[in-house]
């Protein structure tokens, strides 16, 4: 596992955050509730922020000045992307990556998110179909940590 940045946000309570690229349409407005919500609390979020729904979550939470941890379907950012610059200088920002490829795939992103439950304390789920891949890992993971989908 490598890291970049806040190395200090790991020893922190960690809620898992996923989203499905193709959510139902209400799975926006509860995961933004949400994230206004977690955005109150002094726990910090790891996701991939990568599908629609997890970056409209992590612009919440950089706009509320929470710290967030970016788990990598890559390896590490060689230059930290502009949207996330203000937040790692600030110390706000932890980036783990789990592979040392330097493009995503479906394959990375799959062990992105088995490693970000793996670190997580509790994980939530914007609400997603049955045939996503995160039915998989809701279903997985459900059994050994508390797990939500949002309502």
């Amino acid at each position: 596992m490598d890291l970049s940045g806040n190395k200090e946000l790991l020893d922190r309570y960690l809620v898992a955050f996923f989203a499905s690229r193709t959510a139902p349409p209400e799975a926006l407005d509860l995961a933004k509730r949400w994230a206004h919500e977690i955005a109150q609390t002094d726990k910090i979020v790891i996701s991939g922020f990568h599908s629609p729904i997890e970056r409209a979550v992590l612009d919440i939470l950089l706009a509320n000045g929470c710290s967030v941890v970016v788990a990598l379907g890559r390896s590490l950012y060689r230059k930290i992307p502009t949207h996330l610059q203000a937040a790692y200088d600030s110390n706000r920002v932890l980036f783990v990556s789990f592979r040392d490829y330097s493009r995503p795939s479906f394959s990375n992103s799959q062990t992105r998110n088995w490693l970000a439950t793996n670190l997580a304390s509790e994980v939530v789920f914007a609400p997603f179909d049955n045939s996503s891949q995160l039915s998989t890992l809701h279903y997985t993971i459900s059994r050994s940590t508390p797990c939500t989908i949002l309502k």
